[in-house]
């Protein structure tokens, strides 16, 4: 029976079914384009795959332009959660430097003079004759002291020095030469370097100072093979101190830098422990094992045998100079041999054995934090100061770190953000950035006490601060550099990468000079090149225990496997006293408690999958705390890790003061 046709449906035909599927095909295209169009406009920056692999848009969001204002990239924002890095091996998680629970512990502390008197020894430079002048304040002196007669104030006041001067062989010996007096402008003789002053009324000592001087050293000025303009580069560092760290207790400071077109590495990694793998990585491009097994920094001799980077500068005709506060726990000198012989051109060290033990200390957070008149770190930087300004028209080189105020709680460095400030701004106004890349960094953050015990303590501690200023005609001539530099804000960096970058700036003066890559990481470059997206933490030289890249997931502490693995830990930690032949001084760790337990988030490899622990834990004697990083093999039930990665979470310098083992140190508990 035929069927009855419905006059509003027409029959299908084929021509018309492919007119109807060509007419859906266009109306899904055109909401899909719709649709990543919304998504582009939402997320301007990256837009983000499934793969988590990250697609950098060709209109980058800030300009390349080195003479616009620096626009400050706040931490990438991938759905709810906030990163440094955020690219396809590296996720590194950005944390609120003032969340709730840090507010509970931080409180602000405020900037304090060291002493409530004005000097009555100054130092002018007299530029015509090139030479540094004694200014002895007369007015000073009678509005300080009343009982001072205007007419006879000059037989009542008077001021000698002591030439502090390094002796013998070694970096500890010093000897202050005899009182000599000296009259008003006094001119400081060329072979002098530090001193200290000595001011009396009627015979006695109302004042003591210090000062430095960077006299100009063989008058012919050095030459070099080439033209080319070379900039001055300077380090200045301040230990310990974070990226959130910076933010939360020096806020002028950081507003300062990101308003001043200062590049930031976000992704800064520390390599190490401490300040000596860091600082090594940076300056001799090797790791700590490396760089023990080589330059032996605990034999007198040994670490001049060994190669740094300012060694390279030097041969390029630039001044060099090294100046750290606080001596006891120099880079180089805690529980090392230092130096045999100076190792740069100028070299700080005899004045700052000599002041801590000839000027008043007064302490803050156990470190020595004034010294004499002056707050320990503004020697430091009014060295780099006067080295910047005495070479204006030659390339300099130098490193100028500080410890005073930083090294030993969180919060003291707040107590020198309007200093810093103002030496940043001393630097720019002194039109010394105009011929100087600066680079203001720090080894890694809190290494223990109560931020490193906060949530956010595992990224405190290994992220640094790292700034970087490039003078204008440098921008000029190499804008691909600052192209770089801005995409490498939220890439993942390393000391390794500084080191070479160190290198690269040297490159670019001497046209085909090519020096050696870093040893310890092959695959580290000049950030003055654009960091491969897909870096990961092996590729910059960070080994797992320090890295910020990678995703754990919390294990409950009662976990067999996690019990197992941490008391595996404590025996090599025990072993490793014991093949130091150091058990009969330390005492044997013993499991108290396990505070977290994490396990790291990866791929099986179809083979044979070995999960890695990170745990935090607690031993006795003393309640010490660690945390380790652990790869675990279920099949043989063994433990790998390097025990000298084993982080201590507790300040050790009281309890282990029976060796002078510098790695052992973090282990041993004295009996």
């Amino acid at each position: 029976m035929p069927k009855s046709k419905n006059p509003f449906i027409e029959e299908s035909s084929p021509t018309l079914n492919q007119s109807k599927y060509f007419n859906c095909l266009t109306k899904v295209g055109f909401w899909i384009l719709v649709f990543l169009a919304l998504l582009l406009f939402r997320n301007w920056e990256y837009l983000y795959l499934n793969n988590d692999t990250v697609l950098e848009k060709k209109n980058y969001t800030i300009s390349y332009k080195y003479d616009s204002h620096y626009i400050s990239i706040k931490p990438l924002k991938i759905g709810n959660k906030k990163y440094f890095v955020y690219t396809t091996h590296c996720h590194m998680p950005s944390i609120n430097p003032f969340s709730a629970k840090i507010k509970k512990i931080f409180q602000p502390l405020k900037y304090k003079n060291c002493t409530n008197d004005e000097p009555l020894v100054s130092v002018l430079y007299d530029t015509n004759k090139e030479k540094y002048l004694l200014h002895i304040e007369i007015e000073t002196f009678l509005s300080q002291y009343k009982n001072a007669n205007n007419s006879e104030a000059a037989n009542q006041l008077s001021c000698c020095y002591r030439q502090i001067v390094r002796i013998g062989t070694g970096d500890n010996s010093y000897k202050l030469l005899p009182c000599e007096n000296f009259a008003q402008n006094f001119e400081v003789p060329e072979y002098i370097e530090f001193i200290i002053v000595e001011c009396s009324k009627n015979s006695t000592i109302i004042q003591k100072d210090a000062f430095s001087f960077i006299q100009y050293k063989n008058k012919t000025k050095r030459t070099t093979s080439t033209t080319r303009r070379k900039p001055s580069v300077f380090l200045i560092g301040i230990d310990s101190l974070s990226r959130m760290n910076f933010r939360r207790t020096m806020p002028q400071t950081h507003q300062y830098l990101e308003e001043n077109d200062w590049f930031e590495m976000q992704g800064y990694n520390k390599i190490g422990d401490n300040t000596f793998p860091n600082l090594m990585a940076l300056l001799n491009g090797n790791n700590e094992s490396v760089v023990f097994r080589d330059c032996e920094p605990e034999r007198l001799g040994g670490l001049d045998k060994c190669y740094f980077i300012w060694q390279d500068y030097q041969k390029l005709s630039y001044r060099t100079a090294y100046a750290e506060d606080y001596a006891i726990i120099g880079t180089f000198n805690y529980i090392l041999a230092g130096f045999k012989k100076q190792p740069t051109d100028y070299y700080m060290r005899p004045m700052t054995l000599a002041i801590e033990k000839n000027l008043k200390v007064q302490k803050k957070a156990n470190l020595y934090y004034c010294v004499g008149r002056k707050h320990y770190a503004t020697y430091i930087y009014d060295y780099a100061l006067q080295l910047a300004n005495r070479y204006k028209d030659e390339p300099t080189f130098g490193l100028f770190w500080t410890n005073s105020f930083s090294h030993e709680r969180y919060d003291t460095s707040a107590t020198m953000d309007v200093k810093m400030l103002k030496y940043f701004k001393t630097f720019k106004s002194n039109d010394i950035l105009e011929n100087t890349i600066v680079i203001f960094l720090s080894d890694h953050g809190s290494r223990f006490g109560a931020l490193v015990k906060l949530p956010g303590g595992f990224l405190e501690e290994r992220l640094p601060i790292f700034y970087m200023s490039l003078p204008k005609w440098f921008k000029n001539q190499y804008p691909d550099f600052v192209k770089a530099l801005q995409i490498n804000r939220n890439r993942l960096t390393s000391p390794y990468d500084i080191h070479m970058t160190l290198k690269h700036i040297l490159e670019l003066s001497e046209p085909g000079l090519s020096l050696p890559i870093a040893n310890g990481c092959a695959k580290c470059q000049s950030i003055f090149r654009e960091v491969p997206e897909n870096r990961s933490c092996a590729d910059a030289g960070i080994p797992e225990h320090w890295c910020t890249c990678t995703h754990y997931e919390n294990q409950s502490k009662k976990d067999k496997i996690v019990k197992y693995v941490t008391q595996k830990i404590i025996d090599q930690m025990n072993s490793y006293l014991k093949d130091k032949t150091l058990s009969k001084v330390c005492s044997e760790l013993k499991l108290k408690d396990i505070n977290t337990a994490h396990l790291k988030v990866e791929e099986d490899d179809g083979i044979q999958y070995n999960p890695t622990y990170r745990i935090r834990f607690v031993v006795y004697p003393k309640k010490a705390n660690y945390e380790a990083t652990a790869i675990y093999n279920p099949v043989k039930r063994s433990v790998e890790l390097n025990v000298e990665d084993i982080s201590c979470l507790s300040s050790y310098e009281n309890v282990s003061q029976c060796i002078n083992d510098k790695q052992a140190k973090k282990y041993c508990i004295c009996k």
